[in-house]
């Protein structure tokens, strides 16, 4: 009878499943240099050793890193949405409806022939006609196009611009107006969903001062707070300022972010931003932000763009704790 061959003191059983890391690289296009990357910085996905070291990970992390990779195309970024559950990536994926399940090279050659001034005309005409799915579809595609902070600012801005100019110039009624406004509204409160169920860093109210009602601008920098991990208390049209001040005391916050657009008062502005800076705790940082936000008073940042907005989270969360 055949000897069975004798297995080294360093041989290893083979489970099939499990798989090395260039096994799980190979199934999921992700380089393996990146792989590594990821688990040093974001403890994702964090593998088991066999006892010579090496990297093992389980068949099922397929699905969820090929999910990842298909959000890193449409413009995410790996901090982001490496630690979501899988129902929020899910989440994230349903927003290109069936375009979510084609490959990653398809959707860069269905991206180059898409332009954002071809979606802005066809987005202006589903608001002339009223038509919601028509609209929220082109939301969705351009979402993955661009990715969230250039979709707000090549996208969801230059829209609500161009209705608003439309409307003033009678080529537009205000019930258009009202319902691009709905529809972005939705779908903006659509694609930050996942993010805040996520969130675990402070917490920020996000608030518009008395008098003002148009709230795109506080829709739009709460998408970049909620992606940097803020854990928001939207409070959003037209509140009080002492109302503002209460709710950021009772609830923890680290900073208050106002959204001012063109259309607000400018002296009663002026006026609630420095009220507010004066009854907040200095521990609290003010932001305002928006088209109409005017020169801030020593102790306000003032940010011009969502880009500066975005660029100051990372930096200003490594400062604060979480509470």
């Amino acid at each position: 009878m055949p000897r069975k061959p004798k297995r080294s003191p360093t041989s290893e059983v083979h489970d099939p499943g499990l798989l090395t890391i260039g096994a799980l690289a190979r199934a999921t296009s992700i380089p393996v240099p990146t792989l590594r990357t990821w688990e040093r910085r974001y403890q994702s996905p964090v593998p088991t050793r066999k006892p010579s070291g090496h990297r093992l990970y389980p068949v099922s992390l397929v699905a969820r890193l090929r999910k990842v990779a298909r959000l890193l195309n449409h413009g995410h970024r790996p901090g982001e949405i490496l630690q979501l559950a899988p129902e929020e990536l899910d989440s994230l994926l349903a927003l290109s409806g069936p375009t979510a399940e084609r490959s990653a090279s398809q959707n860069m050659v269905a991206a180059d022939a898409v332009t954002p001034d071809i979606e802005l005309g066809e987005m202006l005409q589903s608001v002339r006609e009223f038509d919601r799915d028509a609209l929220m579809g082109n939301f969705r595609r351009t979402w993955i196009h661009l990715g969230p902070l250039q979709f707000l600012k090549q996208c969801a801005a230059p829209l609500m611009d161009e209705v608003g100019s439309a409307w003033h110039s009678g080529r537009l009624e205000i019930r258009h107006e009202h319902f691009a406004t709905a529809c972005l509204s939705g779908f903006l409160l659509e694609a930050r969903e996942p993010f805040d169920r996520q969130a675990r860093g402070p917490r920020v109210v996000a608030a518009m001062l008395p008098a003002d009602a148009h709230e795109g601008g506080l829709l739009m920098a709460s998408v970049i707070l909620a992606m940097r991990g803020c854990r928001l208390l939207y409070l959003g049209l037209e509140t009080p300022v002492d109302e503002i001040v209460t709710a950021a005391r009772d609830g923890g916050a680290r900073a208050v972010a106002i959204s001012i657009s063109a259309t607000a008062p400018r002296s009663p502005a002026r006026k609630s931003i420095a009220a507010l800076r004066d009854a907040l705790p200095r521990r609290i940082a003010l932001w305002v932000g928006g088209a109409g936000a005017p020169k801030p008073p020593k102790g306000v940042t003032r940010f011009d763009s969502l880009e500066r907005l975005d660029a100051a989270l990372t930096a200003w969360r490594e400062t604060v704790s979480p509470g």
